[in-house]
Parts: structure tokens; C-alpha cells; sequence
């Protein structure tokens, strides 16, 4: 089975969850792509027109899309896995006004790396790595380097 749907908690997004496609080269390699959330928010938002307040809704959106390779030692169904890959964090903002409309996005590429245990049965595999997740701005709470893990289950097509 060359192909692979996957379901990822935590993981390269960082935050929620990712689902990934993974396409096997041979037994020992694959490249995968995915796509994850790391937040939705959305609300009322006042700003001050010519003096005068303004109410309208905001929608923020973080969200991911990634690429990556695996690298897999062992046997059928106890693997190593060696990963690596570019995650690009994409931030959008929409603040709609009655008499206006603004949007704003924000991209950020960084890295990340991981070794993890997979697990196969058959059509079914589980999965749980160690990460090193490049993150796009350091803050009091996390490093710019984060050690991250992620815990995913995969299905073969």
C-alpha cells in the first residue's frame, strides 16, 4: 500500500491536529504533505470611526500546511521512524464592519525534526514521535526550539 491517510494530535502543528497524506517511495522512505489547525477565534470587535464607535465581527484563523519525509528502519511491524519537514504557519484575520472590511495574513516557514515508534497491523498504524518544532516567535511560554510530540493513527488505502 503506497498510500496513506493520516490523523495526527499535536504533532508538526504544533496545536489540535493535523490530517496528513503519505505516500511510501518504497519500505523505507515516504513523503508526506498535511494540512492542521492551530486556532480559530471569532467575535465582536469595536473600532472608533470619525469619533464614533463601530461594531463588527472578527474572524482569526491559524492554521498549517506542511510537507515532510520519513525514513523507516525495522521490521513489518515494529518500525524506527526518522522524520523531517517545513511547516509553514499562516495566520488570517477578517474584522468585518458595516462600512468596511479588513484582512490581513501573516506567513511563517520553519522546521522541524522527530524520531518516533510506528506501529503496523495491517491496514491500520499508530504512531507517536518526538519533535523539535522550529516556532515562528518565541514568547514567555515557548521557546523559539519547542521539544513537541505528536500521536497519530494512521489507514493504508
Amino acid at each position: 500500500n503506497k498510500h496513506s491517510l493520516k490523523a495526527e494530535i499535536l504533532g508538526r502543528t504544533f496545536l489540535f491536529s493535523s490530517v496528513n497524506y503519505e505516500y511510501a517511495i518504497n519500505t523505507k522512505f515516504s513523503l508526506g504533505t498535511g494540512l492542521g489547525l492551530v486556532s480559530l477565534q471569532r467575535g465582536d470587535i469595536t473600532r472608533n470611526i470619525n469619533g464614533e464607535p463601530e461594531t463588527g465581527r472578527y474572524l482569526d484563523l491559524a492554521s498549517t500546511q506542511m510537507v515532510y519525509g520519513n525514513y523507516f528502519v525495522g521490521s513489518e511491524k515494529h518500525k524506527l521512524v526518522l522524520t523531517a519537514g517545513l511547516t509553514n504557519f499562516l495566520i488570517s484575520s477578517r474584522n468585518t464592519y458595516p462600512s468596511d472590511t479588513e484582512l490581513s495574513r501573516e506567513i511563517n516557514i520553519e522546521w522541524n525534526a522527530g524520531l518516533g515508534y510506528q506501529y503496523n497491523r495491517e491496514q491500520l498504524y499508530f504512531r507517536l514521535t518526538g519533535y523539535v518544532i522550529s516556532l515562528p516567535e518565541p514568547s514567555a511560554w515557548f521557546p523559539r526550539y519547542m521539544p513537541w510530540v505528536g500521536l497519530s493513527i494512521g489507514y493504508k488505502l
